[in-house]
């Protein structure tokens, strides 16, 4: 069972519970300006055990900004990630941080219709990481170490898009075991 209904209460009753530390963790202000970095360091901030972020992009950065992003303070770690688009700059930030340690491991699950759509970066992550190509339309990742177990998800591809996406990271280790169980389960079928 992923939600159990004794959980559920009014906001007025649990703004200070960690168990719903998602009620402090949704930006105020969603139009900040700048490189990845320091846009989703204003709308992510310093990641906590247990925390539910919730974000919106406002058209400025991808799920690889965000994976780097999460990488960079929770330290090398192993990615699955299912998604329905990538690009160039997606694969050259993931081998990046292949290169400098904090990428440990790195799986894809690819739909089908990326062959036509960004054949280019396909190649590159094929050449360098473990792709399936299957049928998907979800955006999830998860990242862990022997530390965290995250999960990110929402509308975000592996591309950049000036169109506003909204996602989610949950440092939840029972919302990983969820997610990363279906991406791994992808993989053992192929």
């Amino acid at each position: 069972m992923l939600l159990d209904i004794k959980h559920i209460v009014s906001k007025e009753t649990n703004k200070n519970s960690p168990e719903f530390a998602f009620d402090h963790y949704f930006p105020e202000h969603i139009s900040f300006v700048g490189n990845p970095w320091d846009v989703l360091s204003k709308h992510i901030g310093t990641l906590q055990q247990g925390a539910i972020i919730n974000f919106w992009t406002s058209g400025r950065f991808s799920t690889a900004d965000v994976i780097n992003y999460i990488l960079r303070q929770i330290g090398p770690a192993k990615v699955n990630a299912c998604t329905w688009a990538i690009s160039t700059d997606s694969v050259k930030t993931l081998l990046n941080r292949k290169a400098d340690g904090l990428l440990m491991d790195f799986k894809l699950w690819i739909d089908p219709r990326v062959k036509v759509r960004n054949p280019e970066p396909l190649q590159m992550a094929m050449a360098n990481f473990p792709v399936i190509i299957k049928p998907v339309h979800a955006k999830v990742c998860t990242l862990s170490n022997s530390e965290w177990k995250i999960s990110l998800s929402g509308s975000l591809n592996f591309t950049s898009n000036p169109q506003p996406e909204r996602g989610i990271i949950q440092c939840v280790e029972d919302v990983f075991k969820y997610d990363n169980n279906i991406i791994e389960n992808e993989f053992r079928r192929s």
